[in-house]
């Protein structure tokens, strides 16, 4: 725009200086027609004035061929600068729960370009996302603290980048059965998913603050999905099950089931935090060093997602069966409403010193529990990048 106005202004003052222009002897009277044209009558040479008219015909037709080479000028310099591309990101993204559906947001609503770069998406399940940034296959995705942690023990130096959520894991039961505590659930059969799994750790560290070993303590069933535990839940194949929203809201509007734990809050009591992240976007420590201009642009991105989501259950409902497997009008009612307030606080910034606190002694204090080797703890304050 601000280009378009100064080629405008460009062209009016060269018009403008034309107009000035005089047809004496010191014009540039070659320009244009002369006011006057050679005769032969009769053998004699006569002068004879040109009508007004042509004279107007003539300076129009100069205006015109002015105004045009100025634009085919113009042109031809800005033609490099609108050819310009935007940096192309690779970013993992899992194809279930509310970090999948912030990264639809960001594509949805044009995020990653406003912000300066184009997010090419590289769609999986969380485990194979973290998979693909363990064996350097991409360079950007979805990472939690702990499953960080253990990649930089195994060499893979990951970097938390931005924080985007806190916990929206559950424990669930069936609404007529006896349990209303966790620690009711001792020596019963548990589902939930796999040691590498957000889930699992935090699970594990809650559960190791209360003084149990949920290997030893509970009859543990390890699921890879969803669908999977919710199946075993509803065969009664085991007391309880772990899940995150929106599939919690779904079980829940069946009348049939009960949260127990809800791993936000026991987060928060535990580490004496108002706000606890727990997934991030992180990137490779080589990538994050030789891109250091798009980090900002990133965040910015993720921020604004997780900002612009909270108040947007339009996108909700449109991608709700496909990030969650909700349709019914009761489930994507209630899932909207319980999902949303896991989403960062629209007034959150990072780095804040509080989450930054609670999310070292989370790790540090898993260290000390036995969760991580006694070498890890060297390497928690590396993990987040500046």
């Amino acid at each position: 725009m601000k280009k378009a106005k100064g080629i405008s202004r460009l062209l009016k003052k060269s018009v403008s200086y034309f107009d000035r222009l005089s047809t004496n002897g010191n014009s540039l009277t070659f320009l244009t027609s002369p006011p006057f044209a050679l005769s032969l009558s009769k053998g004699e040479r006569g002068v004879f004035q040109q009508p007004a008219s042509q004279q107007a015909t003539g300076k129009k037709i100069l205006r015109l061929y002015l105004a045009a080479t100025l634009i085919l000028a113009a042109s031809m310099l800005t033609e490099p600068v609108v050819a310009a591309e935007l940096p192309t990101v690779e970013v993992g993204l899992p194809d279930d729960g509310l970090f999948g559906l912030g990264g639809q947001y960001i594509l949805d609503k044009g995020l990653d370009r406003k912000n300066g770069f184009v997010m090419k998406p590289r769609w999986a399940g969380v485990p194979e996302i973290q998979r693909l940034l363990g064996i350097k296959a991409i360079s950007v995705g979805l990472m939690t603290p702990e499953a960080g942690l253990r990649a930089n023990l195994a060499g893979v130096p990951i970097r938390l980048l931005q924080p985007y959520q806190t916990s929206h894991m559950y424990v669930l039961a069936r609404k007529d059965s006896p349990y209303n505590s966790v620690d009711e659930l001792k020596g019963k059969p548990v589902a939930l998913t796999s040691e590498v799994t957000t889930l699992y750790n935090l699970f594990d560290f809650m559960m190791r603050k209360r003084g149990l070993n949920i290997e030893k303590d509970f009859q543990l069933k390890k699921l890879g999905a969803p669908p999977a535990i919710i199946a075993v839940l509803e065969k009664g194949d085991v007391e309880a099950g772990l899940l995150w929203e929106a599939h919690v809201s779904r079980l829940l509007t069946s009348g049939k089931y009960k949260t127990i734990l809800g791993f936000r809050d026991e987060l928060s009591r535990l580490l004496n935090v108002k706000v606890m992240p727990v997934i991030w976007l992180a990137g490779l420590e080589p990538w994050v060093k030789e891109n250091g201009s798009l980090v900002p642009k990133l965040r910015a991105a993720w921020t604004e997602a997780y900002r612009g989501l909270q108040q947007d259950e339009t996108h909700f409902r449109k991608y709700a069966k496909q990030f969650f497997g909700l349709e019914k009008p009761e489930e994507l009612t209630l899932g909207w409403q319980r999902a949303k307030i896991f989403l960062l606080p629209a007034d959150y910034t990072w780095p804040d010193a509080s989450s930054m606190k609670a999310q070292k002694s989370f790790l540090r204090e898993g260290v000390e529990m036995g969760m991580f080797p006694k070498e890890a703890a060297e390497l928690i304050d590396g993990m987040y990048a500046p």
